[in-house]
């Protein structure tokens, strides 16, 4: 089976961070994902935007509950040492991770379902790939250092691809990659994946 992205990697903090350190990174994600920063950006820019703002929304709404948050942390296994994810490295399970989660929270109403239903593919195993190959993981929409973690976890080596002429000095965003998604590679391929920063703003524009 693969392994899964968790709600901490989604917000860029390891698996146990305090709550204001969960609160300070959803807060730097959302600021970087501000509409306006994506004025004029291109349609897989946009998509990938919309993924990001969507899998940091579902995280908060997890991580930012205490009892959400504990219930999940138990769910991963944390107490038990053996994070699943990649916010504490590689491990490997069979189990969906939120399955204590969804109907007793209604956790996949709404807003919050639509995130679930969106990110199926990074948050519940994938079949195993045949021998001496691998799945090809979806980093559209992770942020970069979040995309490095699951790329190396994955088996895989990183290239990447600069979209933007002068990048603003913030964590880049991924907005897509080669080869795609869900195909089979063998292990140390390259991965390239084409990363957008907002422009740096010029001085009196």
């Amino acid at each position: 089976m693969a392994e899964l992205i968790t709600w901490y990697d989604i917000l860029g903090v390891t698996a146990g961070a305090a709550a204001d350190t969960i609160s300070y990174a959803y807060g730097q994600r959302t600021a970087l994902l501000r509409p306006e920063v994506f004025s004029g950006a291109p349609s897989p820019v946009l998509a990938a935007a919309t993924r990001a703002h969507e899998a940091v929304q579902a995280a908060w709404l997890v991580l930012g509950d205490p009892e959400r948050r504990n219930r999940y942390d138990k769910e991963i296994g944390l107490y038990r040492g053996r994070v699943r994810g990649f916010a504490q490295g590689p491990h490997h399970y069979g189990q969906d991770p939120f399955e204590g989660l969804r109907a007793a929270d209604g956790l996949l109403d709404g807003d919050a379902g639509l995130a679930f239903t969106t990110l199926a593919a990074w948050l519940v195993p994938q079949p195993a790939p045949p021998r001496r190959r691998l799945i090809v993981p979806d980093t559209r929409g992770l942020f970069f250092r979040s995309c490095q973690a699951v790329v190396a976890v994955a088996g895989l080596r990183l290239e990447t691809v600069q979209l933007t002429a002068e990048p603003s000095p913030v964590e880049g965003l991924v907005a897509g990659q080669f080869p795609a998604p869900g195909s089979r590679a063998r292990h140390l391929s390259t991965l390239t994946v084409q990363v957008w920063h907002p422009p740096r703003r010029r001085p009196g524009v």
